[in-house]
């Protein structure tokens, strides 16, 4: 080249003159207040051994005015302009070692005085000591520059010398040359390093120092060596001229570099050692996807499984780390899967790859960071949620980062096939950092995936279009794979399945792979196929890491046949003599299916084949954990009030996820409830309610208050608060690392070095370790006490301190009721006394509690989340946890006396309902230590930082105060801003991302099982139906292969055979009701026999089956304990056990449940009052009352607490779906408060959808068009249809109209005229006439069984029942009563109460329990026992005719019905709706005997009225049962043992008001209402004849301690012949 032959030869001759002596420089060096405003002290020296150190500006300008340089490390863009107002500072020259080190330094292990881009030392607030590091400093980069080929400083100089950062530096040198010929200079000095076609012109024109810069590092000849990151955030674009020098192919074969650094096939063979790429029968599909990513294009390939992706995106990764010294950022799913890659990279001699992730101890995660960050690593493997880390943003934004690669590229596509909310972040990610990088162009983007459909491709597509305005290259294969024989065998059994499996292992002793669903499958088919000699091992994700490895090898290495394991097998495992791959159980999708047979014939010569063994049921599976594993709208819905009721008073949260989903009300023993979380409050920042900020610890080591290093030391030796030698390393490392980054960060500053989190991860400590050491060096004085903590305190110091104390009285409590030994005990019951004990008490506060005891080893605790039984016991005697405890309050206490001083101290704090208060911890063990002696402090003890975090933490748990910051929120926190208003709430729009994600699964499940059906029909067309889902318009497929019926079917969460089996057989009425999933409000008005129960129970399968709401979601309140136990009845039998979990409850039950009290007789009254008070005043466990969807059963019941109760509920959860079922004409208890007004507000008031159901499959033709007639009468009637019989049976409706006062007589022989043994009811308005016309009946011959109720005492209190619970609970060691202990305890209770007539109602009470209780909880036995009436225990007896009121029988029915009116009325709704509900329990049958005209006016078609003018007498004989109101109950005091020998039935005389055994002695006596009403009956000629015990109970006063057992009698008065 002409030219530079002469530039050589004038380099030779030299080109430097003049040199300035040394002592014209002076090296300077400033610090500056923590603001940034004023420099408080000045550091200069000259040469020879001239010293200056002071704070008087003046006098440095004096010293600094002799030198014409002034020179200092980051002094052109920092000290300088403190002195810009000086002209003879700003006339001299300036030279900066910051902007010269990278120049001249840029080769590892760079210079030893540097850091990034600040100066090594071990002292701080030192500016001489810098002015001495920036003098060394100088000398060696002087000495350096000359050290340069005299090529390279010409560059240098040419384009550097009229910089402002370097001018003065070539100056000082009085260096000089030509720049004219800079391009081919550069050409020939980096020859073979950059490529020939690199647009040198244009970079020496528009950009210098970076060309300079970029020049610098490829002059290294070192791969490892990088830019550093402050000269990466000031010159963005040296990443640019970088790739455009070193990283884009010009593909000329000519240009030595592109063809040594940048040609694939050299790389292929160079890295990995391969000759050739592989392809997929034929396409080179890897090739050209390699190419792409070298060529520096963004792409999404396509690779089936075994197409070599790994290597795809691991050579161009090595290649361009290589060339430019870049780092590729590979974002993948799956832990697991990163760690094998690099390990399996560095078995192939690759060490640039490394992977940061939450399985790596703390030591391995820092060696990690390390890596990465010095350059050593290329390749870096990471989670998507990693992304939220800013110690992993800052650790990308010091890097050159040349792409990212994402895996399982499907997760970004509602349509994929695993959708993960994590991808989502992805994009804003990358921009962010494109956006701090100051990137000109974006970051390339490699995705893959192994199998998608046309829809997740143009998703994936369209996201990076949208997010990044990048455009992704499609590489993607069309042909399948010809080495793979694809069979479906059909197993409808278990035993069927396994015998088909034992038989294809030992007829194809091949390597196998045998999937399964579930995790627990894999050891029990490996350990029952190795004990059938077939070497099996299982693989799952739950499995220990160690073993995992070790089964994966025996397999990889055939030392065993068969692997038996979960999906999580086989990704990057590359085993190619797999000759068989069984699905035990098949896939939830089609493209994991292929997938995971595609793990089978790797190698294309080896023939392979793949198997399922199918059974419709196993679909069954795969829904059920597709709704198990769901996050449903409601429980995103309950997420966002969580963080509205966290945000009430700042719009943003720092607080973990187990936080967020105690608020929300879900249970801690709900699987990955941190991910479930996660994943809504991710689409609640997709839909803009939220926006989540990265996961930092507020916790900074600020302000060093020691000199240097040798004053640190000192400090750490001679403390006493480091208990050992790690601590004191821990701290030593700390400071150095703090000392020599020379940090002045404070808490506003994100980017800290001094943060918690970059320390843990840089230095490999836990952050648990480093929070410990930053306290203990702030005690020590080593590093200034910062306010890095804030409490929220309300403004009423009062009510702070009442919640303090309750919760303090509470605890004590607790503790002392544990003493020293272990107990079992439910909420419930340590409620109940501590209520009794005059406390402040819930479930919810005990709750709270224990967990803070738990958490901080005070106790161990088992608890059982479904019978709400725990287990506890202390863990240190009784006496000194009660005194640490003690202590704690006695800190408390002072805590909140100085927060509340210091919110009156700062009133700027001061916010709308509270005040947040900063603090330092270290600042309060201080003040408390100095007020350790006033009359509020007894101990002398020292206290210690823990005792103050504990106290806080305590303070924080029982809600006095709200802690942000700190050492609170360093495990698992995030950081949530709220967006949105209070007033918004998450719509089902919002939703659609994740419901259609959702709906894609349901699709996927039932496209897997056509294609196994298919399969067994016609093996071409399934391969068709394969290759037609991958390949065509997911709409187009679905059209063409589910046309009519089977369109709806795949919609639902079911398979087509059980959603016939369930739901077949509905009316079209009661199927509307079914299938409506999107009114919030749903009233059915369901009349009388129209399959209320029926549509209830098929309404409730629908929520958990087809609607997807989780059990815990669900709640169903009743009005009586046998509706509750028919409904769980009825719901197991349809949908089985999963039933059981189902909170079906009485409106008593659930309220009694509410305030953790034990159901009682006294409290029952009001308990539903008190209940929803509890919830209007937030004091209701979250869990218990936070719902998805409330369905009311006999809502027309409801009365106004029961209605308030509803709407408290209703308050509490925004979105919650009512479903208010009822019939407004059978409301028969307004005698009790009940209105059917109150189901009518839910359609006047909230808008509900109203469905009637008028249909009677009860009651013939003629019952129900003369009850309609009847009801006609009744006004504001919520159905606007008449009911409609569906059975053509015309039946019988007969009505007797008597002009006899008494109408026992001719009823009962009506009965025995029309009996005939069907179920049949005598229906009365009196107690007194049912007991009379039993006593007829039975007289008659006629079976007869009077439906009593157990008026004054619960079925809890009968003699019998105690027994039994006595019995059953002896041995409380477990909340589970075992199988054995149940039939022990019955059995004693049979054959001790054989001879007692209340057995047959215990008898069905133990019936029913058992039926709807598979595992029997101690608490919901006594919960069923005390909701009970005897009522409820009559049996289902044919051949009896059952006796009851009007009121007793509603919501039963019979055969026959005869109705005894005496007397009766129809003069208001009241009483019209009591006789409707008498005559609609008929089912064929309605006999009608009355003494009234109220029927004379109801003309209906074949009714057959009468007429009787017989005078009918009373009966001879009539019997009179007692209550607790008509006996002395103070007589039976000190009776007890005598009372409990007798048994019901037992015979008793009457004597003169009382009541004896045959044998003598007296066991009752009467009251005087008896003995007066005894007189009356005397009077019309009545006396008693006999008397019988009818019930024995338990019965405790009002002011009683103990209870007593008492009798109530049954008499028998037979009329006299006198």
């Amino acid at each position: 080249m002409p030219g530079i032959n002469d530039y050589i030869n004038r380099l030779r001759n030299g080109l430097f003159s003049n040199r300035k002596q040394l002592s014209g420089v002076a090296f300077i060096d400033l610090e500056v207040t923590l603001d940034g405003k004023r420099v408080h002290d000045f550091g200069a020296m000259k040469e020879p051994e001239n010293e200056f150190h002071s704070p008087s500006k003046q006098d440095f300008i004096q010293f600094v005015a002799d030198a014409e340089f002034l020179c200092g490390h980051n002094i052109i863009q920092h000290d300088l302009k403190y002195l810009s107002d000086f002209e003879e500072i700003t006339r001299k020259k300036a030279i900066d070692t910051l902007f010269l080190s990278p120049l001249l330094f840029p080769k590892r292990p760079y210079h030893k005085l540097l850091k990034d881009d600040k100066l090594q030392t071990e002292e701080v607030n030192n500016p001489l000591n810098d002015c001495l590091k920036a003098r060394d400093l100088f000398y060696d980069e002087v000495n350096a520059f000359r050290a340069l080929p005299q090529e390279l400083q010409c560059i240098y100089y040419g384009l550097l010398h009229q910089e402002k950062k370097f001018s003065a530096f070539f100056d000082y040198l009085q260096f000089h040359s030509i720049d004219e010929i800079l391009e081919p200079l550069i050409l020939k000095v980096f020859q073979g390093k950059i490529c020939v076609h690199s647009p040198i012109n244009m970079l020496v024109s528009e950009h210098r120092i970076e060309l300079a810069y970029a020049l610098a590092l490829i002059s290294t000849g070192d791969n490892y060596s990088v830019t550093p990151p402050w000269l990466l955030h000031q010159f963005p674009e040296i990443e640019n001229i970088l790739k455009l020098l070193c990283s884009t192919p010009c593909h000329d074969q000519h240009c030595g570099h592109c063809e040594d650094k940048l040609n694939i096939y050299n790389g292929l063979k160079d890295v990995f050692g391969f000759d050739e790429f592989r392809t997929y029968d034929g396409e080179p599909l890897q090739e050209k996807s390699v190419q792409a990513a070298v060529n520096g294009e963004s792409l999404l390939a396509i690779f089936p499984t075994g197409g070599g992706k790994s290597l795809t995106f691991q050579l161009p990764a090595i290649l361009t780390g290589r060339a430019v010294h870049g780092l590729t950022v590979v974002i993948s799913p799956l832990q697991s899967l990163m760690k094998d890659q690099v390990d399996n990279l560095a078995e192939q001699g690759i060490t640039e790859a490394v992977t940061i992730n939450g399985l790596l101890d703390p030591v391995s995660r820092a060696n990690a960071f390390d890596r990465v960050a010095d350059g050593s690593a290329t390749l870096l493997y990471i989670a998507p949620e990693m992304l939220r880390s800013k110690t992993i943003e800052k650790l990308l934004l010091s890097r050159n980062v040349v792409r990212f690669v994402i895996d399982e590229a499907h997760c970004f596509s509602s349509w994929g096939q695993d959708f993960r909310v994590d991808y989502l972040y992805i994009g804003d990610f990358i921009r962010n950092l494109q956006e701090k990088k100051k990137l000109t162009s974006p970051i390339p983007v490699s995705c893959f995936t192994a199998t998608a459909k046309q829809k997740v491709i143009t998703d994936i597509r369209d996201y990076f279009k949208r997010k990044l305005d990048v455009d992704l290259e499609l590489f993607a294969s069309s042909s399948a794979r010809k080495n793979l024989q694809y069979s479906v065998l059909y197993a409808e059994t278990e035993e069927e399945k396994y015998n088909t499996l034992r038989n294809l292992l030992m007829g194809n002793p091949c390597p196998t792979i045998v999937y399964v669903s579930r995790t627990r499958k894999t050891r029990e088919l490996a350990q029952k196929l190795t004990s059938d000699g077939i070497d099996a091992l299982p693989f799952n994700g739950k499995m220990e890491s160690n073993e995992k490895i070790a089964n994966q090898n025996d397999f990889i290495a055939n030392r065993v046949q068969v692997m038996v394991a979960t999906s999580a097998f086989g990704m990057g495992v590359d085993k190619k003599d797999v000759g068989m791959v069984i699905h035990y159980d098949i896939s939830d999708s089609l493209e994991n299916y292929v997938q995971e047979a595609g793990r089978a014939g790797r190698d294309p010569k080896t023939a392979a084949k793949c198997y399922v063994l199918y059974s419709d049921h196993d679909l069954d599976k795969h829904f059920i954990l597709l709704n198990q594993t769901k996050v449903s709208i409601s429980e995103i819905q309950q997420v966002w009030s969580a963080i509205k009721s966290f945000t009430k008073q700042r719009k943003h949260i720092s607080c973990s996820a187990l936080e967020i989903a105690r608020q929300a009300g879900w249970n801690d023993e709900v699987p990955d409830i941190e991910t479930r979380v996660r994943t809504a409050i991710a689409a609640l920042e997709e839909a803009g309610y939220v926006s989540r900020g990265n996961n930092v610890p507020h916790v900074f080591a600020t302000g060093i208050m020691v000199k240097n290093m040798d004053e640190a030391h000192k400090h750490i030796n001679n403390s006493k608060l480091f208990i050992d030698d790690k601590e004191k390393q821990n701290a030593v490392r700390i400071i150095k690392s703090l000392i020599s980054s020379k940090s002045r960060a404070t808490a506003i500053d994100d980017d800290a070095e001094s943060r918690v989190d970059y320390l843990a991860d840089r230095l490999g400590l836990s952050k648990g370790e480093v929070i410990s050491t930053i306290s203990l060096m702030r005690q020590e004085g080593i590093l200034a006490d910062s306010k890095d903590m804030s409490a929220y305190i309300e403004h009423s110091e009062n009510r702070t301190k009442q919640v303090f104390e309750q919760f303090a009285k509470l605890e004590l409590f607790i503790l002392n009721t544990l003493a020293d030994m272990e107990l079992n005990f439910s909420f419930k019951e340590i409620n109940e006394k501590a209520s009794e004990a005059k406390i402040a008490s819930s479930i919810k506060r005990i709750k709270t509690l224990l967990y803070y005891l738990s958490v901080k080893s005070y106790i161990r605790k088992k608890e059982n989340v479904y019978s709400g039984m725990v287990s506890a016991v202390l863990c240190q005697e009784s006496e000194k946890t009660i005194q640490r405890c003690q202590r704690r309050h006695d800190i408390c206490r002072f805590i909140i006396d100085r927060l509340y001083a210091s919110a009156i101290a700062n009133p700027q704090s001061a916010e709308q309902s509270g005040s947040l208060v900063q603090f330092s911890v270290i600042t309060l063990l201080k003040e408390l230590e100095a007020y350790q002696n006033s009359v509020l402090f007894q101990s002398q003890e020292k206290y210690h930082i823990e005792e103050i975090e504990d106290a806080l933490l305590y303070l924080s748990k029982i809600g006095a105060l709200r802690l942000e910051g700190g050492f609170l929120v360093i495990y698992n926190a995030m950081e949530v801003h709220r967006l949105k208003e209070m007033k918004y709430r998450y719509k089902l729009e919002d939703y659609r991302m994740l419901d259609e994600f959702y709906r894609q699964k349901r699709q996927q499940i039932h496209i897997v099982g056509e294609y196994a059906n298919m399969m067994v029909r016609d093996y071409n067309a399934a391969l068709q139906y394969v290759q037609d889902y991958f390949q065509m318009d997911y709409k187009k497929f679905i059209s063409k292969y589910f046309k009519g019926e089977r369109l709806e079917e795949i919609e639902r969460n079911i398979t087509p055979e059980k959603y016939r089996k369930l739901f077949g057989t509905l009316s079209e009425k009661q199927r509307s009701i079914i299938d409506d999933k999107q009114s919030k409000y749903i009233v059915v008005a369901a009349g009388p026999g129209s399959g209320k129960t029926r549509v209830l129970v098929h309404k409730l399968a629908s929520l958990l089956l087809l609607e997807d709401v989780k059990h815990e979601q669900l709640l169903m309140l009743t009005f009586s304990r046998a509706a509750a136990t028919e409904f769980k009845q009825r719901l197991i039998e349809l949908i089985g056990n999963a039933a059981s979990f189902v909170e079906i409850k009485t409106f008593h039950a659930f309220s009694f449940d509410l305030l953790g009290r034990i159901g009682n007789l006294e409290e029952s009254e009001d308990v539903v009052r008190r209940a929803a008070e509890m919830i209007e005043h937030g004091e209701a466990e979250q869990g218990r009352i936070n719902k998805a969807v409330l369905v009311i059963d006999e809502a027309q019941d409801m009365d106004k607490d029961e209605y308030v109760l509803v709407r408290a509920l209703m308050n509490n959860n925004e979105e919650m779906r009512v479903i208010a079922v009822g019939d407004d004409d059978q409301n028969i208890y307004e005698f009790r408060g009940s209105d059917s007004r109150y189901m009518q507000a839910f359609i006047d008031e909230m808008q509900a959808v109203k469905y009637e159901m008028t249909e009677n499959y009860r009651s013939r033709q003629q019952i129900v068009s003369f009850a309609n007639c009847f009801a006609q009468g009744i006004r504001h009637r919520m159905k606007t249809s008449p009911c409609i019989a569906v059975s053509k049976d015309p039946g019988m409706v007969q009505i007797t109209q008597y002009e006899s006062e008494h109408l026992e007589i001719p009823l009962v022989n009506n009965v025995l005229a029309t009996y005939s043994n069907e179920r049949a009811c005598v229906l009365t308005n009196k107690n007194e006439e049912a007991a009379r016309i039993v006593g007829l009946l039975t007289k008659q011959g006629i079976r007869a069984k009077l439906i009593q109720s157990n008026e004054g005492f619960r079925f809890s209190n009968l003699a019998e029942v105690r027994y039994f619970l006595k019995h059953v609970n002896q041995n409380q060691d477990s909340p589970i009563i075992s199988d054995e202990q149940w039939m022990q305890a019955k059995q004693e209770t049979l054959l001790n109460y054989e001879t007692s007539t209340c057995l047959d109602y215990v008898k069905v009470f133990f019936e029913d329990f058992e039926k709807t209780n598979r595992t029997k909880y101690r608490s919901d036995l006594m919960e069923f026992a005390f909701e009970s009436n005897l009522e409820d225990f009559c049996g289902e007896d044919h051949q009896t005719v059952f006796v009851s009121t009007i009121h007793k029988a509603k919501g039963r029915e019979f055969d026959t019905v005869y109705m005894l009116l005496d007397g009766e009325r129809a003069d208001n709704d009241e009483q019209i709706r009591k006789l409707y509900v008498g005559m609609t329990r008929a089912k064929q049958r309605l006999f009608i005997h009355c003494n009234t005209n109220v029927f004379s006016n109801i003309k209906t078609e074949g009714v057959e009225y009468r007429q009787d003018t017989n005078l009918y007498p009373l009966p001879e004989e009539i019997t009179i049962p007692l209550t607790h109101k008509d006996v002395y109950l103070d007589y039976f005091k000190g009776k007890k043992e005598q009372i409990l020998k007798l048994r019901s039935g037992q015979p008793l005389c009457f004597d003169d008001g009382y009541l004896r055994l045959p044998s003598g002695g007296k066991v009752a006596c009467i009251s005087n209402k008896i003995r007066e009403e005894l007189q009356g009956w005397a009077e019309k000629g009545y006396f008693v004849k006999s008397a019988k015990i009818n019930f024995i109970v338990a019965w405790k006063g009002k002011e009683d301690v103990e209870e007593t057992a008492v009798l109530l009698p049954e008499l028998m008065l037979i009329k006299s012949m006198n």
